[in-house]
């Protein structure tokens, strides 16, 4: 069934400021990029004929298994966020048990500004370098808010053990398996979990999941925000710092993938240690999401259905990742070469 956005979101608006007169939804558009959630930029026009105001919003619809949980989260961070200074957008509303679109959802703040990552494609060396101080600093300074606000009891409890955010994501890999016994995935996960006892944490921290270049919005006087924040939660920052790596050298090579890391270790103020473990950790993650993505579909992690024929177009990034993978592992990984054979 197809849902009448524009219609639903008219009918929701008008009673979520019943105080605001003669409220009307203006130019919808669908903004989705990535592999997550549906995103539709929105104005909120309201008031008087003689004094119309605009609103700029921006509505974000969860699909998958968990999306009750997962829009939760992210609306509690980037209230916590925001209430710590930190540059994210405002969140104003979350529904989960009433949505018009059957789907729990978000409206938010919407920054006028440009992707970090289209600025750094097209810019010269030195304006590349302040461009990427930006991105580290921001990077740096969210790994250095206090975590303990935004921990659960569990993980306030828990985080005391060196081994408490490792061994976690260890048993999520291992439940992972279980439920995708057909993956392939488990001789690397062995690999995994016999390095366990070299990573201890030292220090938790509030991660983002997801940070990389064009989730950075910069506006025109240069100061840049952070979205989507559907991973946030308190972890070892090296898998936040990881995946960003894994990232960058898959989309943009080598080069991109140690300037970020020397950037962050000089803003940190120390090397980062072990680091190649997490990524490792960071590119089996991104190898088994598209595999098991593809052959069981997107919504059993969380993902929405058009996240498959974004998934195929990424085959050479994820071509060299697999290679990263096998050089580290020594593991071959069957379905994933299937994959790749098949583009």
């Amino acid at each position: 069934m197809t849902i009448d956005i524009q219609n639903c979101l008219q009918a929701y608006c008008a009673r979520l400021f019943p105080s605001k007169k003669d409220v009307q939804v203006r130019d919808i558009n669908n903004i989705t990029a990535g592999w997550e959630s549906e995103m539709y930029a929105f104005d909120v026009e309201y008031g008087s004929a003689e004094a119309r105001q605009r609103q700029p919003l921006v509505l974000r619809i969860y699909p998958g298994e968990d999306a009750y949980f997962k829009s939760a989260r992210e609306f509690d961070g980037m209230r916590k966020l925001y209430q710590e200074g930190y540059p994210v957008p405002e969140v104003m509303f979350l529904e989960r048990e009433a949505s018009p679109f059957g789907k729990p959802f978000v409206i938010m703040e919407r920054i006028n500004g440009q992707s970090l990552w289209g600025m750094m494609s097209h810019s010269p060396a030195q304006e590349l370098d302040k461009l990427m101080s930006l991105f580290c600093e921001l990077y740096v300074r969210l790994h250095r808010l206090d975590w303990r606000p935004f921990a659960d009891e569990a993980t306030r409890a828990g985080a005391g053990d060196p081994y408490f955010f490792i061994d976690q994501f260890l048993n999520m890999a291992h439940n992972s398996l279980e439920r995708f016994p057909n993956s392939g995935f488990t001789a690397v996960a062995g690999t995994l979990q016999a390095l366990r006892d070299e990573v201890p944490c030292q220090l938790p921290a509030v991660v983002h999941g997801d940070f990389h270049p064009n989730n950075l919005l910069v506006r025109q006087d240069g100061s840049a925000s952070v979205i989507d924040w559907s991973g946030v939660q308190v972890s070892d920052a090296r898998f936040d710092l990881s995946w960003t790596l894994v990232l960058a050298y898959s989309y943009e090579g080598k080069a991109w993938r140690d300037h970020i890391l020397q950037g962050y270790e000089r803003l940190w103020g120390a090397n980062v240690e072990q680091i190649e473990y997490f990524e490792l950790i960071a590119g089996v993650r991104r190898l088994f999401d598209v595999t098991v993505s593809l052959s069981e579909g997107p919504e059993k992690l969380g993902m929405r259905p058009g996240a498959v024929t974004w998934m195929r177009q990424q085959l050479e990034p994820l071509s060299r990742i697999y290679e990263r993978v096998v050089a580290k592992t020594g593991a071959r990984i069957e379905e994933v070469e299937r994959l790749l054979r098949s583009g």
